[in-house]
């Protein structure tokens, strides 16, 4: 039994699990986000880092921790709020 035979003409078009319109963008980042990752990566990868540089660095990342922050801040509160009504 193979699992990777090549295609056939008369094969049925494959069925994904979620048609494409519904499928979301969820780990596809959008061009900000991956500009923001790569400015931290390009301040994290120079050479011999200068005080500026590692300022940089650390601005940038509290910047994204604040932003990973207000993203989880709802569903901790939600959690939060069920175990406080579960008591």
């Amino acid at each position: 039994m193979t699992f990777n035979k090549p295609a056939h003409p008369d094969d049925p078009p494959g069925h994904p699990t979620m048609p494409a319109d519904e499928r979301g963008q969820r780990s596809q980042p959008d061009y900000q986000e991956r500009a923001r990752w790569l400015e931290l990566a390009d301040a994290a990868l120079r050479r011999t880092p200068s005080e500026e540089d590692v300022a940089e660095t650390e601005a940038l990342a509290r910047k994204e921790q604040e932003k990973i922050k207000r993203r989880i801040r709802p569903t901790a509160e939600k959690v939060k709020r069920h175990s406080r009504s579960k008591q």
